[in-house]
């Protein structure tokens, strides 16, 4: 014991030095088991309640927390020390500075645990993911602006410096900027969302991002489009999402050898098969004597917006109508030519 008492290092003795790894080594362990119990008894409470945001919570807490633990639990141990006023000056910003980055943190896992699990499940509440990383960066910067604080760095300053800056790097990212609004723009006005079916100009595809700079659409054939979002506003967008039904024309055309009588009903048996399905029937009328055929004009309605459930009934009414003809005898027309040959 006396050994350690009288062997000094740095001001300090081997006993202080010991003590010190005690007083950490125990305020770590109680704290944590502090933290331990408080995340059980906030898990009980949610066994009613079997409320998302509230495990999530608990996972970030565990997540943030314990780093922070750590520096407590130093800044305990090193209570006894005799250390030089640089070295305690220092250690009291160090631990300022993980508490701030602590709370940054710690809310915007908030702020995304609050946009996933209420305002996403809201009907006509949409939250896009760039809100979202504006509003972290806006937390960041405001964390990092007080930790200059902190660190004595006069921040007016240093913002006064920024805004000169800023005014050459605004002439040089005129079109980020311009992305930027138009970004804005399409997060509040809402021609489209994420999961939309829209067409812009020749192209179509699902909306699968959109982001403060440019928005992805994954195109039918499979490939991703990567568009400003600058470009995509002055483009003309078809969104298929507002679609409550999908019209349908088809110009049939039958055979001229068809007999007058098969003609006259070919519209009864037309309309009887699409009103069979989920369909409005508009109208199918002989309307024209073409080339090679007599040609029937038929018109309905499906009543879906899904592109995929449109193909499937036409393609069920196109079958039937088939089935149909054959069983009257009515064959349909196509191109064809008759050659005459001269035996001169």
């Amino acid at each position: 014991m006396e050994y350690l008492k009288e062997t000094i290092i740095w001001n300090n003795s081997l006993l202080k030095y010991l003590i010190s790894i005690i007083v950490f080594a125990v305020s770590l362990i109680a704290m944590n088991i502090v933290l331990i119990l408080f995340l059980k008894v906030l898990l009980k409470l949610n066994t009613k309640l079997q409320n998302e945001f509230i495990v999530n919570l608990v996972k970030s807490i565990k997540k943030r927390l314990r780093p922070l633990i750590f520096i407590i639990a130093l800044s305990f141990g090193r209570v006894g020390l005799v250390l030089p006023k640089e070295v305690s000056g220092y250690w009291a910003k160090i631990v300022v500075v993980f508490f701030i980055i602590f709370v940054v943190m710690f809310i915007c896992d908030i702020i995304s645990n609050f946009s996933n699990n209420y305002l996403s499940n809201k009907k006509g509440v949409v939250i896009s993911d760039g809100i979202i990383t504006i509003l972290k960066a806006l937390i960041w910067v405001i964390g990092f602006l007080t930790i200059l604080s902190n660190l004595g760095v006069n921040v007016n300053t240093f913002i006064a410096g920024l805004g000169i800056g800023g005014v050459a790097v605004a002439f040089a990212a005129q079109s980020i900027i311009a992305d930027l609004f138009n970004y804005f723009v399409i997060v509040f006005d809402k021609p489209f969302l994420k999961g939309d079916y829209i067409q812009i100009d020749a192209d179509k595809g699902v909306v699968e991002y959109i982001g403060i700079k440019s928005t992805r659409i994954r195109r039918n054939s499979g490939e991703q489009l990567l568009i400003s979002n600058t470009n995509l506003l002055a483009s003309r967008i078809q969104n298929y999402r507002i679609l409550e039904k999908r019209r349908q024309y088809m110009m049939l055309g039958v055979e001229y050898s068809t007999p007058l009588e098969k003609l006259k009903v070919i519209p009864d048996i037309l309309k009887t098969i699409i009103e069979t399905n989920n369909t409005e029937f508009v109208s199918a009328r002989f309307i024209e004597f073409a080339d090679s055929s007599l040609n029937f004009e038929v018109i309905y309605y499906v009543n879906t917006a899904d592109y995929n459930e449109f193909v499937r009934v036409v393609e069920d009414i196109n079958y039937k109508i088939i089935d149909e003809f054959n069983k009257l005898g009515v064959g349909f027309a196509f191109p064809s030519r008759t050659l005459y040959i001269s035996k001169e």
